[in-house]
């Protein structure tokens, strides 16, 4: 089981405070388009880091620093071939190259320097793994792991002030300097029909120091980029998807201005703009090299939403703007790359264009972005992972302990079609509280309230109180899971969950969960367990407290 997501969805620094809070074991993966890192944790601490860009070796690093020479870094390699070798730090104390401090230092600085460094990463995706014992896996011999872990709290705290400080020294350069993008940027070219919302952005861009043009057709515009082909820098064209095109044969001119770019083999940013929520629409569009696939509004107008939404368009155009100078592109003319199965859909492709544009007036449902470094479909994230940051947020300050198990039944009502809550009192359980049971059962408050449930070793609640960890799957057909699904409506599910609630050292409380009346298996839920576990521990410190203030009054 693994937890899988967007670094657009849930940022890198709440990803680590999750893993650290639920004390975690495995490897967190990050991926973004040419370029791997990983994070390995040990009960929530990080022992070792690493990116394809900063590789993992430790007889490199003390080489760089000069702190060994090079013939002794190769004599440990070597010593490391060996079958009964000792691990590398075992091999640099013995030859007494390097002290013990001046190397855990050096490992130290590796890997906080290579974590910050996946701070920067605003986009990708991420994917963890549970491993038992993650300290075991490294890519080499020679791999930097830490034998006292570093705190993830830490490692967020210091990984986000140095973002901070990058951002001001940024705002500080284009302050003292605002024409430094604008040398790498010729200028862009505003393409868009409807005078309104093209001098809306022309004057917008313009303030933001961008030296900008606008046209309202395409002729015009083939007529301005043929002419300056052979210039070393050329601009970059945001265009509205449906401008006419040339020969008045559809309003579809984005994908026409696409295809002319291919078709003449200018290497050239073409950002589009699209009310068009359509699939076909958008992996044509990604066939032919768009730059970026930008949500904008039906019609502009001057109302709040419509400017919100241009705004946001402007602030991903000033974006892409930085990304494509920080990836040291100059716009130069070129051939460009063609995705080869286009042209054998080619005509087909066309025909369809020609067929939707009947629904240029249709408004997106979800927006959709191109990026460069994230051409590939993003994974599916975890059931629940991008609430879980905002949940432990909540528990970690609930107005009182009792809504510890309103915040259970809210996440697991996101993730499951029905749900239960019971507290256990010695071999039984009594109901708290219930979500999906109105089809079951008449007034199922009041009903699940009264109910008590034996326990006994052959039940799933006696399974899992006994287990004290979850328990997924097929629920065994036997008489005293047959008692329990009649109390909840005799309906037996394709597959069900249970997790307890576990304070002071025993099981408090217990979760049963399923999908009934859908015929469909239970999803991913380790988020859910993870918050299970902070409740675990907040329920458990309210225990501790309510003790010791009753001690106290008896003093």
């Amino acid at each position: 089981m693994s937890l899988i997501g967007s670094l657009e969805d849930l940022a890198l620094g709440d990803i680590l405070q999750i893993l650290s809070l639920s004390r975690r074991s495995g490897i967190l993966y990050l991926t973004r388009k040419g370029e791997e890192g990983k994070i390995v944790f040990a009960d929530g601490q990080i022992t070792s880091a690493a990116s394809t860009a900063s590789p993992n070796d430790v007889l490199k690093l003390l080489r760089d620093k000069d702190l060994i020479p090079e013939s002794r870094g190769e004599a440990i390699r070597e010593e490391l071939k060996r079958s009964d070798r000792p691990d590398v730090k075992t091999l640099l104390r013995k030859s007494g190259a390097v002290s013990p401090e001046a190397l855990e230092g050096v490992i130290q600085s590796y890997i906080t320097d290579t974590i910050f460094g996946f701070f920067e990463w605003t986009e990708g995706n991420f994917d963890f793994e549970i491993a038992d014992t993650p300290d075991k896996v490294y890519e080499s011999d020679t791999a930097c792991y830490l034998e006292t872990p570093l705190n993830p709290q830490y490692i967020v705290i210091e990984g986000t002030r140095k973002i901070d400080e990058n951002k001001m020294v940024a705002e500080r350069s284009q302050q003292e300097e605002p024409s430094v993008l604008i040398k790498e940027l010729e200028e862009i070219i505003v393409v868009d029909h409807d005078a309104d919302s093209q001098g809306f952005l022309r004057e917008s861009l313009e303030s933001r120091g961008f030296k900008t043009s606008a046209l309202a057709d395409l002729g015009t515009l083939y007529g301005y980029i043929t002419s300056i082909q052979d210039s070393p820098r050329v601009p970059m064209i945001v265009a509205n998807l449906t401008i006419p095109k040339t020969k008045g044969e559809g309003m579809l001119g984005g994908m026409e201005l696409l295809r002319w770019t291919t078709d003449e083999k200018i290497k050239i940013p073409v950002v589009l703009l699209s009310s068009i929520s359509n699939e076909e629409v958008l992996r044509e569009a990604k066939l032919l090299g768009v730059y970026a696939y930008l949500k904008r509004p039906k019609r502009f107008s001057r109302t709040s939403p419509d400017i919100d939404a241009f705004m946001d368009i402007l602030e991903k155009v000033t974006a892409l703007c930085r990304q494509y100078q920080e990836a040291g592109f100059t716009f130069k003319a070129g051939t460009r790359e063609v995705v080869e199965e286009h042209h054998e859909e080619d005509n087909a492709g066309s025909r369809f264009v020609q067929d939707i544009t009947e629904e240029i007036t249709k408004e997106f449902q979800d927006e959709v972005e191109l990026l460069p470094e994230a051409m590939e479909k993003k994974p599916d994230a975890s059931p629940g992972l991008v609430t879980l940051k905002s949940m432990i947020d909540e528990l970690t300050n609930p107005g009182f302990a009792g809504e510890v198990t309103l915040l259970i039944m809210r996440f697991a009502s996101e993730l499951l079609n029905r749900g239960l809550l019971f507290l256990v009192v010695k071999n039984r359980l009594r109901g708290l509280g219930q979500f999906g049971l109105e089809a079951f059962l008449e007034s199922p408050n009041t009903a699940v309230k009264k109910m008590v449930i034996d326990i006994d070793e052959h039940s799933l609640m006696g399974r899992l109180i006994s287990r004290r960890s979850p328990i997924r799957g097929a629920p065994e057909r036997n008489d005293s899971n047959t008692k329990f699904f009649d109390q909840i409506g005799g309906e037996w599910p394709v597959e069900s969950y249970a997790v307890p609630l576990l304070t002071a050292d025993r099981v408090a409380a217990v979760f049963y969960g399923d999908n009934v009346p859908l015929k469909r298996k239970i999803p991913d839920m380790m988020a859910f367990e993870i918050f299970m576990s902070q409740a675990s521990i907040f329920m458990e410190k309210a225990y501790l407290e309510r003790i010791l203030r009753e001690r106290k009054e008896e003093q």
